[in-house]
């Protein structure tokens, strides 16, 4: 699988890793939890003709440096905004998927101006007040411990060089890489490599970011700003979702004013990889419905 060519730049926060290709109007993508601009790879693809498509690692994954402060869903929304303002992007597409998902909402709701459509991609919402409940002690409850992991885990950034051999090993061997992929995958891609760069990336995230990305999943900010949203947004997940199931995507349609929502049959946490062919025809009638074709 050949990726496209990554970029960086410096914004005021630090170091950023992206990947852009195609013209037209912008389009930025924002991967979930343990993941990196290489899993838009199809996207980037697919879109190019259409969209000047923006696939961005967020901090600690793929090839942008973790920070030193803490990662929240607010302060990546900031990254996000700085990278389109640099990048001159005044106004564009957003797609998010699993926790992107959750940075996508934030900018949506907090620059409604600059977001045109928004697309969210294996993403739900607490199902029950008992549910939202659970949810915020558990964000209060970890955001609270946080401060004494953080130093261990800053500690620990520097030893995965002595162990990037056996990481190596594991994402490139295709019986473990599929072992691991297995529990996020309902339909595995045919080609090993598209694993195997998967596998690669969700083990060598940093994992006080990834710890911290965790914590974000579960903030109460992400339900309280939904009403916010005055883009069109559609929701596409699978049916078989083992991480965001489908009765937690029906709730979060229901909280949304301009929302269509496409369930893939016999797919799992990654609709992107498991059937890109439905996920970018139904990606691309999105983002063009209504655009006069010259």
């Amino acid at each position: 699988m050949e990726l496209t060519p990554l970029q960086r730049m410096t914004l005021p926060c630090g170091p950023l890793a992206y990947r852009q290709t195609g013209s037209g109007t912008p389009l930025i993508l924002i991967h979930g939890w343990r993941g990196a601009s290489s899993h838009w790879q199809d996207t980037l693809n697919s879109l190019a003709d259409i969209r000047n498509v923006n696939a961005i690692d967020l901090p600690g994954h793929g090839e942008t440096p973790p920070r030193r402060d803490q990662l929240t869903t607010e302060g990546l929304a900031r990254l996000v905004m700085d990278f389109a303002d640099q990048s001159g992007l005044e106004r564009f597409d957003l797609v998010g998927h699993s926790y992107g998902a959750a940075v996508a909402v934030a900018i949506a709701a907090q620059w409604p101006a600059r977001v045109r459509r928004v697309v969210l991609s294996s993403m739900g919402a607490a199902r029950s007040d008992l549910e939202q409940q659970a949810l915020t002690q558990t964000h209060a409850y970890m955001n609270m411990t946080l401060p004494w992991w953080r130093p261990w885990f800053a500690l620990m950034r520097p030893w995965p060089g002595p162990w990037q051999p056996w990481l190596d090993w594991m994402s490139g061997e295709p019986t473990m890489s599929r072992a691991i992929a297995g529990p996020f995958l309902r339909q595995l891609p045919a080609d090993d490599a598209v694993v195997s760069e998967g596998v690669r990336e969700f083990l060598n995230t940093d994992p006080l970011s990834a710890m911290e990305v965790a914590i974000e999943a579960a903030s109460p900010t992400f339900a309280s700003v939904l009403a916010k949203i005055i883009a069109p947004v559609l929701l596409l997940s699978g049916d078989h979702d083992l991480v965001m199931p489908a009765d937690g995507v029906a709730a979060l349609a229901v909280r949304l004013k301009d929302c269509r929502t496409v369930m893939f049959a016999d797919c799992g946490h990654m609709p992107m990889i498991e059937w890109p062919e439905r996920f970018h025809r139904e990606l691309r009638g999105f983002l063009t419905d209504g655009e006069v074709v010259a």
